[in-house]
């Protein structure tokens, strides 16, 4: 499930601690996995200093970021077919959007053909799913 986000001409430091920090109102990880990207160091310690940082660094680690690739191709996928947004404001409108519908509307091959929500244990029925697609619209 994707609980943050973080829209950003940059990949730095101060871009993680935005991020760390909007997704730290939902609690403390036991573990975050990220690339060997160096800007995330003093963030992951800042802000989750009891987390354990695993930096993955081939794809024969035991541990992977696979499931966060497989997001990010996955938004690609469906942003190229955007031709770009016209401003700040409706690119995070925008990416929200997709990021509920990944987390509550899309069902996942590898979920059983649940959403992410689902398999959270958030109930909820197919009509509650046709009334939020239904008010994207309206």
């Amino acid at each position: 499930m994707v609980l943050s986000f973080n829209l950003s001409p940059s990949r730095e430091a101060s871009d993680a601690f935005s991020l760390f920090h909007s997704a730290s109102k939902f609690g403390c990880p036991s573990s975050i996995v990220t690339d060997r990207f160096p800007a995330y160091n003093i963030p992951t310690k800042t802000i989750f200093p009891n987390s354990k940082h695993i930096k993955v660094s081939s794809f024969n680690d035991d541990i992977s970021n696979n499931v966060i690739e497989a997001f990010n191709d996955t938004f690609k996928d469906w942003y190229k077919r955007k031709r770009g947004f016209k401003s700040f404001d409706s690119t995070n409108a925008f990416i929200s959007m997709f990021i509920f519908h990944y987390n509550f509307l899309r069902p996942h091959y590898s979920l059983n053909n649940l959403s992410p929500a689902e398999v959270a244990g958030i109930s909820y029925n197919d009509v509650d799913k046709r009334n939020w697609l239904l008010s994207v619209f309206v």
